[in-house]
């Protein structure tokens, strides 16, 4: 099943309260927000209508190539809190629960902003940008319910956010509606193509009934 390359997707989590975004120091180091940004497994309703989870492992191949990954603050490129390739970077883990961020805050008059705010925990969750590739994912239809299963993704931005919902019912929301929308397009194609087939074979059978008739005369 083949999807636009070009569609950047974004979702968001509100995490538990174990794995919420929390603030950490060592030493004189840059203090940093660490969380999960994606979460391995979660059946999540993206909009009414709409199902998807991201498989475990989904993630690996586009974490082992190289590409720079950034990290954002409110999913807003101008609250640039680090990349993986900046000086401190970005570093990303992935274990069976998703994938973790641990991103350096700058000091920016935003970055002690967001450490204020995850300190008093009104940061909790966090939100990623995507991309899935032809063949990256998998989709079933039950009860006029899509469900989509990503296998493969590119991991494209990752960080914290202060408000999921709204992240989840933004941007997401388009990218997922566009996606729905084209798996619904190659549903009528199949389906008119089955069609087509029942068709032919129909005027085959009708065709070689009436041989019979011929040969059964003579």
């Amino acid at each position: 099943m083949k999807f636009k390359l070009d569609r950047i997707n974004v979702r968001a989590f509100a995490l538990e309260s174990n794995d919420r975004v929390e603030l950490r120091a060592e030493g004189d180091a840059p203090r940093r927000a660490v969380g999960y940004g994606v979460v391995y497994g979660r059946e999540v309703e993206i909009f009414p209508g709409f199902r998807e989870r991201i498989r475990e492992g989904a993630f690996t191949e586009s974490l082992a190539d190289g590409h720079e990954v950034k990290s954002f603050f409110n999913h807003d490129s101008n609250f640039v809190l680090s990349t993986t390739h900046s000086d401190p970077a970005l570093a990303l883990t992935e274990n069976r629960s998703g994938v973790k961020f641990d991103t350096p805050i700058p000091p920016t008059s935003y970055g002690r902003d967001l450490e204020v705010n995850i300190e008093r925990g009104n940061v909790r969750g966090a939100s990623f940008a995507f991309v899935v590739p032809e063949g990256g994912d998998e989709w079933t239809e039950k009860k006029g319910v899509y469900y989509r299963e990503i296998l493969r993704a590119e991991l494209l931005e990752i960080g914290p956010v202060t408000n999921p919902a709204y992240h989840q019912t933004s941007a997401g929301l388009r990218s997922a509606e566009g996606a729905v929308d084209e798996y619904r397009e190659i549903l009528r194609a199949q389906q008119s193509a089955v069609e087509r087939a029942r068709e032919m074979a129909q005027r085959e059978l009708d065709l070689n009934c009436r041989r019979l008739d011929v040969l059964e005369k003579t």
